[in-house]
C-alpha cells in the first residue's frame, strides 16, 4: 500500500501538464498517466508483500496441525536425531527455492505489464 501511494505520488509533474493540455478528464489522467507511472512501484510492494507472506505462511505451518513444509521442519527439530539436521537443511532450501520461483514469477508479471525490459 506504501509503495502504490508512493508511487502515484511520484508521477512527474511534466507528465500531469500534459494530461491538462490534452484536456483529459480526471478517470484518464489516471489510466493513461498515474497509473502508467506507479506500476513499477506497485509491483515492488507486490513482491515485497509476497516474500513476507510466504515467510508468515511458513511460520503459520510449524503451529499448524496439517502436514505441510514448516510443520515438516518443525517435527524434525522437536526428533532431535542425528539425520533431522540434514533433513531440515533440505526443507529450507526448498522452502527458499519456492519462494525464489515465486519472485520471479511476479517479476516477470511485472515485465509483461510495465513493458519494462530492465533487470532487478
Amino acid at each position: 500500500m506504501i509503495n502504490t501511494a508512493f508511487g502515484a505520488a511520484s508521477v512527474q509533474q511534466d507528465f500531469l501538464n500534459v494530461g491538462k493540455v490534452l484536456r483529459l478528464n480526471w478517470r484518464q489522467r489516471i489510466w493513461r498517466i498515474v497509473m502508467p507511472s506507479s506500476l513499477p512501484f506497485v509491483f515492488t510492494g507486490l513482491r515485497l508483500s509476497l516474500g513476507v507472506g510466504w515467510m508468515v505462511l511458513i511460520a503459520a505451518d510449524m503451529l499448524a496441525q496439517n502436514p505441510g513444509l514448516g510443520k515438516f521442519i518443525w517435527d524434525e527439530f522437536q526428533n532431535g536425531s542425528s539425520e533431522s539436521m540434514g533433513r531440515i537443511v533440505v526443507a529450507v532450501i526448498v522452502i527458499g527455492f519456492i519462494g525464489f520461483l515465486l519472485d520471479r514469477g511476479m517479476h516477470t508479471l511485472q515485465r509483461l505489464v510495465t513493458a519494462e525490459n530492465t533487470t532487478a
